[in-house]
């Protein structure tokens, strides 16, 4: 695998490892009580929005390694941002 071919301290925020109707990554968690920052390392079905596997990580490079040893074999794309939000409402 090669810095591109996998998620990284770069690209985490906007890129998933997609297979089918799943999807991995990693997410940041906010605990307001602590006032500290984790990161959820998961897998989900998107289509009946389960989540099927879920980690959380105190340091990002740990919640990547996760990530990328468990579905660095699945495709890496680029999640799109520019169609959600409130932007995109059809009740607009």
């Amino acid at each position: 695998m090669t810095a591109l071919q996998v998620l990284n301290v770069d690209n985490y925020l906007g890129s998933i490892y997609r297979f089918n109707d799943r999807q991995a990554g990693v997410s940041l968690i906010y605990d307001p009580e602590r006032e500290l920052y984790t990161y959820n390392a998961y897998c989900l079905e998107t289509k009946i929005m389960k989540e099927l596997f879920t980690v959380e990580c105190e340091y990002l490079e740990e919640a990547l390694d996760l990530i990328n040893q468990e579905f660095g074999s699945w495709e890496l794309v680029e999640l799109n941002t520019k169609s959600s939000g409130c932007g995109s409402c059809v009740a607009k």
